[in-house]
């Protein structure tokens, strides 16, 4: 049986991102968008968890409760697609957006 928890919803009601976790050791952020929409970050990488490093930071940056952020493919690799619940594409995207401005 798989360990991890599983909470379903209707995949009608938020948003997704695709993020790729960069080696650089520069400075921490979001510090590029890929053509296919695909946030490049920056994290410390010295958390043993660095998935839970990657939705604190998501949580902070974006002002969203970290209980809204899952990670839905990825868990071991560097890329990954991160589910947030009840907060609209658009809302997202305006969000990321403005952290990159």
């Amino acid at each position: 049986m798989i360990g991890r928890k599983f909470n379903f919803h209707d995949g009608e009601k938020g948003s997704a991102l695709a993020i790729r976790i960069a080696d650089d050791q520069g400075k921490i952020g979001i510090i590029n968008v890929l053509e296919d929409g695909t946030l490049v970050i920056n994290l410390t990488g010295k958390s043993k968890d660095l998935n839970q490093e990657l939705i604190k930071f998501l949580a902070k940056i974006l002002n969203i409760s970290e209980n809204r952020f899952d990670v839905v493919a990825g868990m071991e690799g560097s890329e990954k697609i991160i589910s947030i619940l009840d907060i609209a594409p658009e809302k997202i995207q305006d969000l990321v957006l403005d952290k990159l401005a």
